[in-house]
């Protein structure tokens, strides 16, 4: 089977009929290109909630909003703001995400599912790698407990402006988990695996992963994101399946909001 197969062979992978180096050549393009997108399409939906939530800017256009110092200020307001960050979060991944099905579709056809790894995770592997996840998680929270610097301020000023939290785990918990996920450990893992081993293509990944995330303190990436990123790389290449480190992302993503929001309120 497949999934015994990818268990027991987890180096790089290689397509019967394309050389590797241009599998890794083209991967490594739509890997580029599918983040570029994401990139602009959170200032385009961030412009649009800036001018939506700014009387004073509503009537600006686009153009002249990019260059308005008002909106840039503005931004850098509301870059905390629970809601602010949901929309741009869902509307921009969003839009990414149908760019990667697209890319991917038009790239690899027959080969998607084993590519990027659509199929269902064995059921033991699954369940194994998951109660790994928990001991990670409880390790991670008890060095939390030492090290008060592993709280986020960045995190805190979200959690606190949220007023909608159903909508926020939706378009911050849940839609990262799927874009993440199918991005670096689907297209940029699957790439780097045709020409270098398992292990440095993971590293190479969850460096990468860390440093996009630079909102975070530097302890909180360190000590927290790049072993996450870690066990993530190694959950999709043992199970041979995205949706374990897509299911796990949820859950950690999710676990960071309602965790604090039971804390603060534990008679509710």
């Amino acid at each position: 089977m497949d999934e015994s197969y990818e268990q027991d062979h987890p180096q790089p992978e290689s397509h019967p009929k394309r050389p590797a180096a241009l599998g890794f050549m083209m991967g490594t393009a739509a890997f580029v290109l599918v983040f570029s997108i994401f990139i602009m399409s959170q200032v385009l939906v961030g412009l649009y909630e800036v001018r939506a939530r700014t009387p004073e800017l509503s009537e600006l256009p686009y153009p002249r909003l990019l260059l308005d110092t008002r909106a840039a200020e503005r931004i850098a307001e509301l870059s905390s703001n629970g809601d602010f960050v949901a929309a741009v979060e869902i509307g921009s991944a969003g839009i990414a995400l149908v760019a990667l099905f697209l890319l991917v579709f038009l790239w690899k056809k027959a080969e998607l599912t084993r590519s990027i790894g659509f199929r269902l995770p064995a059921f033991k592997p699954f369940l194994a790698w998951c109660a790994l996840f928990v001991g990670m998680y409880a390790v991670l929270d008890v060095i939390s407990r030492f090290l008060p610097a592993l709280e986020s301020d960045f995190m805190n000023q979200v959690l606190a402006s949220i007023t909608n939290y159903p909508f926020f785990i939706l378009a911050s918990c849940l839609m990262p988990a799927l874009f993440e996920e199918l991005l670096f450990r689907g297209i940029l893992l699957g790439s780097l695996r045709k020409v270098m081993d398992n292990n440095m293509a993971i590293a190479l990944t969850a460096l990468l992963f860390t440093v996009i995330h630079l909102q975070y303190e530097w302890q909180v990436l360190l000590l927290a994101l790049l072993p996450l990123a870690v066990f993530l790389g190694y959950a999709r290449t043992n199970t041979g399946s995205i949706w374990t480190g897509i299911f796990l992302h949820f859950v950690n993503n999710a676990a960071s909001v309602l965790l604090p929001l039971y804390l603060s309120n534990p008679t509710n």
